[in-house]
Order: structure tokens, then sequence, then C-alpha cells
């Protein structure tokens, strides 16, 4: 099995693996050192590299580049696509523009974290044409500086995009064509099915092209681990060094990476990431662009999938509350059979679900909004961004005139699963232009869950919080400027 690694257009085999080796671990062992560990969880970055992946626009191929944290992705995740790492940037002892200008503009320090910001920023230089101070923290998102010296990094960035714009092409744009031809053959191979054996034990790693050949495996198969990204599943084998028997990818599925508009719904492929979802999501909720921003890091988006998300049903997932106020759907799929099931009905406790044996979702369904449907999403988290959330809070008001008359509000943090909060809906209804909304709303959260404390937050901490979004939700809607809140008092508006 082979991808396309750095300047070469020949395919490099990645040999015979354990199924549950990591990109990083890949490379490393290959002496492609210069991608470094660094927490192993995808948090800081310094493990960042690029992928390619060759898709179809408008009847034309193209290469997508996209940077992605090695630590969590599997090997064979990057089957049939072009890897990129910080040895592959310079030509002939010439150096990268990107490259040039960290050095240039003193952005390296003290150099552990450096080959992750490069290759961010090599792929920011791909994927825009004009940049900002947004779009470039935007690409940075996921790399953590240990020296503390963000300043001239973001130097660096406008540096390198100033001589892009004097016309000057990089090894990959000038060749692309060839990389487009080479990939192209590798995309010829349909399912993938690999067998690792170490005398002891034989591990095994699926990739299968269509929905019917995964339904089968997985008919065959119920006890194999379907991987979609892998985010989060992939942790239990870099932080608890577990070893998965039989993993089944899911990234490979044509169909479940589609993304349908029909009549008054949206349908998106479990395996559609966040970054390719953004799109479609923001046109109908633009208040979901900032609340992305805040989900996770770039090159999480970039690699995470929704449909895994919810899978996971951990209870500080947030994209399950907001799908759930949204009164989203999922599709299930077991063999042949198929049924669809409200998202929020899905999770039973902690880590449960509804999924039968063998069965996956195949989609998320989602019912458009109308012109006067306002959706507010709030992330309350230790760090503005890539952290885990203490509480998750989306609210899907549905207007007749200027009144509310439906909400659905979908909470993660406040219990063992992603939920929707019923009692405090009729609350929210009730009160939401009334003087006492915040106790309200908290005697309504206090009935309706008991919430854990842990080191994000203590269970008070949570219900406080939960009741002050509400509170802020209904002065948004009330026409209270959002910056103004933190002097708006309770006996006096202004």
């Amino acid at each position: 099995m082979a991808i396309l690694l750095n300047q070469s257009f020949n395919p490099c085999d990645l040999g015979e693996i354990n199924p549950n080796t990591t990109v990083l671990e890949w490379l490393r062992s290959n002496q492609l050192v210069g991608t470094k560990e660094g927490c192993a969880s995808g948090d800081c970055g310094a493990c960042t590299a690029v992928v390619g992946e060759l898709v179809t626009i408008n009847n034309k191929n193209v290469i997508q580049y996209k940077s992605i944290n090695t630590c969590i992705a599997l090997t064979y995740s990057l089957i049939g696509k072009h890897l990129i790492t910080v040895e592959g940037l310079s030509e002939d002892d010439n150096l990268h523009p990107v490259q040039k200008a960290m050095v240039s503009e003193n952005g390296s320090q003290c150099g552990f974290c450096t080959p992750g910001f490069i290759m961010s920023l090599f792929a920011m230089y791909h994927n825009e044409k004009n940049i900002n101070l947004t779009k470039i923290n935007d690409a940075l998102s996921g790399n953590l500086c240990r020296c503390t010296g963000y300043k001239p990094i973001i130097a660096a960035a406008y540096s390198a995009f100033s001589e892009k714009d004097q016309g000057s092409l990089d090894f990959y744009e000038r060749n692309q064509s060839q990389f487009i031809e080479s990939l192209s053959k590798l995309s010829e191979q349909k399912n993938i099915n690999l067998n690792f054996s170490d005398g002891n034990k034989t591990l095994v790693f699926d990739a299968p092209s269509n929905v019917g050949d995964l339904s089968q495996l997985l008919s065959e198969n119920p006890s194999a681990n379907i991987v979609a990204a892998g985010t989060d599943l992939n942790l239990e084998i870099t932080q608890s060094m577990k070893e998965f028997s039989h993993i089944v990818s899911v990234n490979r599925v044509s169909e479940l990476k589609q993304i349908v508009e029909k009549g008054s719904e949206i349908e998106i492929g479990s395996a559609v990431s966040y970054e390719e979802a953004k799109s479609i999501l923001i046109k109908y909720w633009p208040d979901l662009d900032s609340f992305l921003q805040r989900f996770a890091s770039l090159p999480i988006k970039n690699w995470a999938t929704i449909g895994g998300n919810i899978a996971n049903a951990s209870p500080i997932g947030d994209m399950a509350p907001v799908m759930i106020a949204l009164e989203s759907k999922l599709k299930l799929r077991k063999g042949k059979s198929s049924r669809t099931i409200l998202l929020e009905d899905f999770f039973i406790s902690y880590k449960k679900t509804l999924l039968e044996p063998s069965e996956f979702i195949e989609s998320i369904v989602i019912p458009k909004p109308s012109n006067q449907d306002r959706l507010m999403t709030h992330k309350i988290s230790k760090r503005y961004e890539d952290d885990i959330s203490a509480v998750c809070m989306a609210i899907n008001v549905k207007f007749n005139k200027s009144k509310p008359n439906s909400v659905k509000i979908g909470i993660g943090g406040m219990s063992g699963i992603p939920q929707r909060a019923i009692e405090l809906e009729k609350v929210f209804l009730d009160h939401w232009d009334k003087e006492g909304l915040t106790s309200a709303a908290y005697e309504a959260l206090n009935r309706e869950f008991t919430p854990f404390s842990d080191v994000r937050a203590s269970s008070e901490f949570r219900l406080k919080v939960g009741a002050g979004l509400v509170k802020k939700s209904s002065l948004i809607l009330q026409g209270y400027p959002v910056q103004d809140l933190a002097h708006y008092s309770e006996s006096k508006k202004s």
C-alpha cells in the first residue's frame, strides 16, 4: 500500500506495519524526524504535516492540501494520498518561501515547534490567495509556541505571502499536473484489506470504498472498530497504549463523504470533515461560524468528521448539542436495512448509544431553517480555541412575528450524555423577555440535570453558567449588543 511522499512522483510503499501505527510514529521510524512529538494528543501542533488529496471540482481533478496532526492519524488512513513534511519543502538547498520568511522574521526561536508552524503556514500558502490576521490565526490555531513569541511567526506569514504575490511558484505548484497523475493511479484501488502478523497475533485493517461493502464487512465482523478520522479514538492508542485488533476505516466510502441539499433538508455524510461541512453550515446558520472557530483547531477540523464526533458519544462533544437543537436526525444502517431516528434519542448513557452491533451512522439529516429562525451557540472553556468545553449550549429559536413560539436547546457538559433540555425550553418560552429568567433557568437546569464536577468545572459552576447563557441568549434576541452585555443589569436596561 502506497502514498506519495514529499517531492517524489513515485509511490512510497508503506510496508507491512501494525495498523495501529500513527503517521508520526511511521515518519520518525523512517528517519523523517523533522516532525516532532509534543503532546501525542493533537493539542500542540508540533507534529503537524500536510496531506494532499485528489478531489474533483467542476469536473476537474485538483489537489486539496490540508494540515493534520500526525500524532493521532493512522498511517494506513493516508493510503492513496500525498504526505508532505518539513523535509519536503526546500529545493536544492533553497528554502521554501515559508521557511525563508520564518528565518528572516526570527520566527524559529528554540526550534522545537517550528516545523509544525511551517507546515501550517505551508498549507495556508497553498489554500489562500489573500490573507489577513484572522486567516493567519485560523491557520495557526493548532500550533502552540513554547517560547511565547507569536508575533514574529505572524510576521513570517505576511512575508511569505508577499513573495507569493510576486508570482513565484513553489515545487508543488509547478509540478501539480504530475502529482495529480500519480495520485490518480494510486486512487484506482478500491477496497483495501491488510493483515499484519507478528507471530503471536494477527491485526487487520479494512478500508472499503462503498457503503454496500462497508455494510457487509461490518455484518461479518461486528466487533471491529469503526474509525473515520479517529481524532478521539486514536488517543486510546497514543495515551492508553491500546491496540485494536480489527480497524475498519470509513474515510474512503464515497457515499459517506457527500453533502446533499434536497428540498427542506441537508444531508451530510458521516465521514464529511468539519472543514468540508463548514460552508454549508454557516450558509444557513451564520452564528456557527464563530462557534466552529472555537470548536477545534484547523488541523482537527480538517481531519475530524461529524459522524465520528456524534458516534463517539462524549458528553463534552460540541457538535451533538448543536445538532440536537437543530432537530437533526440520524440515518443508521445495518446490512441492507436502515432506520432513521432523532439525534436526541441516540444517546443512552455515558459513551453508550442506540447503535447495534454492525450498525453505523450513514448520514446526519438537518432541517433547513426558516427566515425567522435564530440559532445561538455558546462554548465555555478555559482556553479560547482548541479546548474541551466545560459547558456547551445551543439554542434554536423559531419566531412567530417578534415572539418565540418554539425553542430547542441542546446541552453538553451538563450530564453523562449530550442532551436536550426540555424543562429549560419551557422556562425560556415563558420568561425569555422577563425579569428573573436567570434564576428560573438555574432552577430548571437543577431539576433536569445532575452536573458532574471535574478538573474543568464544578457542578455549581456548570449550573450557574448554563443559566447565564440562557439569559445572554435572551438579551441577544431582544437586540442588546453583545459587547455591552457585561454592563447590563436586571433592574436597568441601557
